[in-house]
């Protein structure tokens, strides 16, 4: 019986092609199921928090008078004081704003981030503290606070003597620290987690924690009332027993009245509203991935179905050319439960291998996904793989074994045993049924045309969007965002910010390295400021859509293209009465170059004149956004600058030009608009080559499939062949009686496949030519793969006689 059994693994190493086919699509498809099964629970999980299914966040809206969004899941600092504050609906609740700041202590100067919140924010989330206390939530007049808590990854990182042996938390504290030239003392360490939650961004670590009160200027409350922000947030835990409510009327009503004082204390109009809801914290750090990973556990279950059905046709054929052997042993007094025994060890080997191979395979792929997936997706480093989970795979993997020697077998009868050593037409083997495997070979068809359609479409999708224009010149410019401390709009600040700007732009357009300098609040794809804009003061006319604040010289450096018009000078941006906006904005707007020189209206502000249209931006993550490019009003005295070819600068070099001209100045950061523009292009880079990955895979999975079911079809037809031969038929009209039988397979298969790439065009907007095109190709290339696969495996059958 063990030599048996050893005869049989080494067999394996005879039939190379067929082992190494079935190990590497066996392997794939059980890491995939594992891999997807993983990512759905982990979406579906309680989160691993304290009374999770208690904890709320609170969902901000601002309206327009249409009720459209303008800007979603957004709070006010000061708003989200006030609900936390008074809202009694929860029990323990932390407002939170998360912002960044230059840790100016350390020579690096390296920026950091900032969480700005209340101590509830630690009991919430199960932070524990290594040393000290947290920092005391202070009344709201006491806005100058100095206590501040930091991570043990921060201390040890920058403020760890490494002279004095190992990191200890207690030695940090009482310590004087200065961020973005203020001081600070250090009142607490908190350890290194990742329960921290991800609201603002996934994959985000606070370094240090401070009261949320200092992030409210009371002293001008109807400009805090404006100041929505994408980055604050309100979290609770509900009372016990209770369900969530709306936020209490009187509550929004006082915000919104003090929104609207604001708005029409700034001329911006009354036209918008506030609205806040409270939602589920699990819908906010795991919504996105829920809904993703359904998709993703059914393209998973479906692919491993799909593979073991193909795996099985495959395993199949082969088995059935073992039959002679198998007589031939039984004949020679082999028994038949020694011979089962021997091919459910040689299966069983297969499967082995495949499984231990897929917990490597899974293993990788989940430290891929947590590289990839972390800038998209919160909290993926909860994403491990359990030693049971891989262990449920392996015993999964050796009971399919026995399944599909049992079935394997269930196909030969060892009556007629003669015959099956000649291969005579007699008791060779049992078939599968005539009807399951035309509709499996027709399922092929189908999968196989629909995958390869939508591959290729795909496909030239996303090289469409990689090789779309961005509309300007990226190369070899830098944006510096300086560390501001003065926001006031009074004249005074504003032309001291001017002045400081000027000298700026005096000294970096005379450096050597410098090509041209431009004045900009925000990069070209930041889509943080909306304006109001129509061509009517009527609310009702207007619509709000992304802005940007520019100063003369802004498209020129960018080699943005004007379309129509002129570009802004020195003196727009004194005046500030003009305008110029892009192709889209125009397109949206009922705008064209026969336009230039209207007056257009942003909200409640003094009408603006026309003065030109420019080139669309874009990228794959932004797309083509409509904007609106305003004179600048040196609000935000942020620096575009364009270097000469090859040419570029650090930040260190950066800081000290700056601190030539005033010596308070400082950098935020530095980003090179290359390097940002492939930043929001690669989710198009990854979806292309994943999705041609994972559709050379399918397709794989498609031929083998094909190859196991009309091989058996071939050798099911083999006496049918053989008859007609000996009543005079040809080879060729043979062959043109099988090519005439598959047409009708393949006619069925089109006709299904053709319906539900219909219905997937309908749900996505493709144009017309790349679908046809995309059609065609799959349509011929899978016709090419049934006929050649039938047509060889009906040669190698007549071929034997």
């Amino acid at each position: 019986m063990l030599k048996e059994h050893i005869s049989a693994v080494k067999a394996l190493l005879s039939r190379t092609r067929f082992s190494i086919i079935f190990v590497i699509l066996l392997t794939m498809a059980l890491a995939g199921g594992l891999v997807v099964s993983l990512i759905h629970w982990h979406a579906i999980a309680p989160l691993p928090y304290k009374h999770a299914d208690r904890l709320v966040w609170l969902h901000g809206e601002m309206l327009d008078r249409r009720g459209e969004v303008i800007m979603d899941k957004a709070l006010s600092n000061i708003a989200a004081q006030y609900i936390a504050s008074h809202d009694s609906q929860l029990g323990l609740v932390a407002p939170i704003f998360y912002g960044e700041g230059l840790f100016t202590s350390h020579q690096e100067q390296p920026k950091i981030n900032v969480t700005y919140t209340h101590p509830n924010f630690f009991t919430l989330f199960g932070l524990n503290l290594l040393a000290g206390q947290y920092f005391n939530a202070q009344p709201t007049e006491n806005k100058g606070l100095r206590e501040v808590v930091v991570s043990a990854c921060f201390a040890n990182r920058y403020m760890h003597n490494r002279s004095q042996g190992a990191f200890a938390a207690s030695n940090i504290l009482f310590q004087s620290i200065e961020l973005d030239t203020e001081n600070y003392r250090v009142v607490g360490v908190v350890e290194c987690s990742n329960a921290e939650p991800q609201l603002s961004a996934a994959n985000h670590q606070t370094d240090i924690f401070m009261d949320f009160g200092a992030t409210i200027n009371y002293d001008q409350p109807l400009l805090e009332h404006l100041s929505v922000r994408y980055e604050t947030f309100v979290v609770g835990r509900l009372e016990e027993g209770k369900n969530i409510k709306p936020v209490a009327p009187e509550l929004v009503a006082h915000l919104n009245q003090k929104f609207s004082q604001g708005l029409v204390s700034f001329n911006h109009g009354k036209d918008k509203l506030l609205t806040f809801t409270y939602s589920p914290l699990h819908n906010r750090l795991k919504g996105l991935l829920k809904s993703t990973s359904n998709w993703l556990l059914l393209g998973g279950v479906a692919f491993l179905l799909i593979t073991l059905v193909n795996l099985f046709v495959f395993y199949l054929l082969d088995f059935k050319k073992q039959q002679s052997e198998l007589a031939l042993k039984v004949t020679l007094g082999a028994k038949l439960k020694t011979l089962r025994g021997a091919h459910f060890i040689q299966l069983g080997v297969l499967f082995l291998i495949s499984a231990l191979g897929a917990t490597l395979v899974a293993e990788l792929s989940v430290h891929m996904i947590k590289q990839v997936a972390a800038k998209s997706f919160a909290h993926m480093g909860w994403l491990d793989i359990s030693w049971w989970q891989h262990s449920l795979m392996v015993v999964s993997a050796l009971t399919l074994s026995f399944v599909f020697a049992q079935l394997g077998f269930s196909q030969l009868s060892f009556r007629h045993l003669h015959s099956q050593m000649h291969g005579g037409s007699k008791g060779q083997t049992k078939q599968l049924p005539q009807w399951l495997t035309v509709n499996v070979l027709i399922i092929q068809l189908c999968l196989g045309t629909v995958v390869l359609c939508l591959a290729i479409w795909s496909s030239i999708f996303f090289i469409e969007r990689l090789l779309t224009p961005t509309g300007i010149d990226h190369a070899d410019v830098m944006f510096i965002e300086r560390q501001q401390r003065s926001w006031s709009r009074e004249a005074e600040q504003i032309d001291s910010r001017k002045q400081v700007y000027l000298a700026n732009e005096r000294a970096l357009i005379s450096h050597p390295k410098v090509a041209s300098v431009a004045l900009s609040a925000i990069t070209p794809f930041n889509t943080s400021y909306v304006a109001s804009i129509g061509k009517s003061p009527q609310s009702v006319d207007q619509i709000t859509i992304n802005s940007q604040l520019v100063g003369a010289g802004y498209f020129e450096l960018l080699t943005q293209r004007v379309v129509a018009g002129r570009v802004f000078t020195e003196q727009d941006s004194e005046l500030r009465n003009v305008l110029i906006i892009n192709r889209k904005a125009a397109l949206l707007m009922g705008i064209d170059e026969h336009d230039i020189g209207i007056t257009l209206y942003p909200g409640k502000q003094s009408p603006i004149t026309l003065i030109g249209i420019v080139e669309n931006t874009f990228t794959h993550t932004t797309g083509s956004l409509p904007i609106l490019y305003f004179p600048h009003d040196y609000y935000e005295t942020n620096i575009l600058v364009k270097f000469k070819s090859g040419q570029s600068m650090s930040k260190s070099e950066v800081v000290k030009i700056l601190k030539q001209q005033e010596t308070t100045q400082n950098v935020q950061e530095l980003t090179t608009l290359s390097a940002l523009i492939n930043e929001l292009n690669k989710t198009a880079i990854l979806s292309l080559v994943g999705g041609i990955g994972l559709s050379i895979l399918i397709v794989a999975q498609v031929v083998v499939g094909l190859f196991g079911l009309l091989g058996n079809l071939a050798y099911s037809q083999r006496a049918i062949l053989l008859i007609k031969q000996q009543v005079g038929a040809k080879h060729r009209q043979l062959m043109r009686e099988q090519v005439l039988l598959r047409l009708g397979h393949f006619a069925v298969a089109l006709v299904i496949a053709t319906s539900v790439i219909l219905v997937i065009a309908n749900v996505v907007s493709v144009s017309l030519s790349i679908l046809l095109f995309s059609y065609t190709l799959s349509v011929i290339l899978v016709f090419s793969l049934l006929f050649f696969i039938d047509l060889y495996h009906v040669y190698k059958q007549l071929k034997k006689d």
